[in-house]
């Protein structure tokens, strides 16, 4: 029995040893273009560099981690390198990619990290079903979760981002698409800087200062993203600065400071978006009159919205507090909504006005503000607002459905225990 013991020990200690011993540099120094190098289990010290064509793939629990300064894994001047399943942590950076092309980052957990990926100059880049978890530092002393500078056809899909900095930085990047990840308790979700041709689809942004920061930046889609909890003294659920030729569709923005705010922004399209409660739906400061907001649900909003001299055009949208009829039966009510409030015209000159939003007398200020309009009659104000829109209908016929279901399901449980009684 103590010499099977014995074996077993020496074979378990002679294994770690050997994935100790495997040195990762010199495999990828020696392998092949296209070689696929496994690296074993275990906790490797270094700062790799990948200068060939070649897939970096982990056995489970793979950990590659520097002490200094320099990046754990460098990728720069090569093309169709594919890194997967492997940990990295690190003092600065992760992962740095410069000059890459073909690049394809896959289920890679970055912890303990300034900045998880650092993409640069790169072409044709995938960075997907990462995840990445900042610390609990202040935002100034951490950096993104995962950053691109001066590259082209970028994929960000399926990550998990929290603690950082930006969850997704973006700066002079053309094409790119932002899809199903998930960003969490860090300064913005996503921040854009000087890029264009930008979508962002199904993502989650969840208790960020800010969700969506997106700034000089053209062509752009945002659709079918859940933006929520965003509550601070500066926060908004999307702030768009200086942007034009944007279509923002099927979103949900809900218990926001402010839902959606422009600012210097032209040829904006906010359609088909659900706005509920939110501090301030909407915020506008230096709107052009080719930006549209119309066919969107505004429920239990404290103000629908608010805005500068210029306004915000508001057409064919759904309001919770509009109280006019519609006699003609079209479903548009026959007098418009006025969503001017004089409290949020003066929180654009004076935010921690922000802080009486809730106060009774600003509550009965606002409601005076819908029975006697005595601002002008084109700022904030719908002229064809709706009396229920497709999707509250569709509510309600789920809930017709889901009550029947319950009250038959009742019924046959109070049938069988009766049956139950009387054996």
């Amino acid at each position: 029995m103590k010499q099977i013991s014995f074996f077993f020990l020496f074979f378990l200690f002679t294994s770690q040893t050997a994935y100790a011993e495997f040195d990762i540099q010199f495999a990828i120094d020696q392998a092949k273009t296209g070689e696929i190098i496994h690296i074993p289990a275990g906790r490797y010290q270094g700062n790799f560099t990948v200068k060939k064509p070649i897939i970096l793939r982990g056995e489970e629990g793979v950990e590659l981690y520097s002490l200094n300064n320099n990046p754990a894994l460098k990728i720069e001047h090569v093309a169709n390198v594919s890194v997967e399943n492997i940990m990295i942590s690190a003092k600065n950076k992760g992962i740095v990619a410069n000059e890459a092309e073909n690049l394809e980052l896959r289920e890679i957990e970055v912890k303990d990290v300034q900045v998880g990926i650092h993409i640069q100059r790169s072409k044709h880049v995938r960075i997907l079903e990462n995840r990445i978890i900042g610390n609990q530092s202040h935002y100034a002393e951490k950096g993104n979760g995962i950053a691109v500078f001066k590259s082209e056809d970028i994929a960000i899909e399926q990550n998990t981002i929290e603690q950082v900095q930006d969850g997704i930085y973006v700066e002079e990047v053309k094409q790119i698409d932002v899809q199903r990840n998930k960003v969490t308790n860090s300064r913005y979700g996503t921040h854009f800087m000087y890029s264009s041709g930008v979508e962002v689809l199904f993502n989650k942004y969840l208790h960020n200062v800010t969700g969506l920061m997106i700034m000089m930046t053209t062509d752009l889609e945002i659709a079918n993203n859940t933006v929520s909890s965003h509550n601070d003294f500066n926060s908004y659920g999307l702030l768009m600065y200086d942007t034009q030729q944007a279509m923002i569709r099927k979103n949900s923005f809900h218990n926001n400071r402010v839902g959606v705010a422009l600012q210097k922004s032209s040829d904006i399209q906010i359609q088909e978006n659900r706005f509920r409660m939110n501090q301030t739906a909407l915020e506008g400061t230096k709107v052009e009159d080719d930006s549209i907001i119309n066919d969107n649900q505004f429920t239990g909003n404290i103000l629908t919205a608010r805005s500068d001299h210029q306004g915000l055009r508001l057409i064919g949208n759904f309001y919770d507090d509009y109280t006019g009829i519609d006699v003609a039966g079209d479903g548009f009510g026959d007098v418009p909504y006025v969503a001017v409030s004089s409290f949020g015209q003066w929180m654009v000159r004076q935010p921690v006005y922000q802080f009486f939003v809730a106060s009774p007398s600003v509550m009965i200020l606002t409601s005076l503000d819908q029975q006697i309009n005595k601002t002008e009659q084109n700022l904030l104000v719908d002229n064809e607002p709706k009396l229920l829109s497709d999707m509250r209908k569709t509510e309600f016929s789920i809930n017709i459905i889901q009550l029947l279901i319950g009250l038959v399901v009742s019924m046959c449980g109070l049938w069988f225990w009766k049956r139950g009684m009387r054996i």
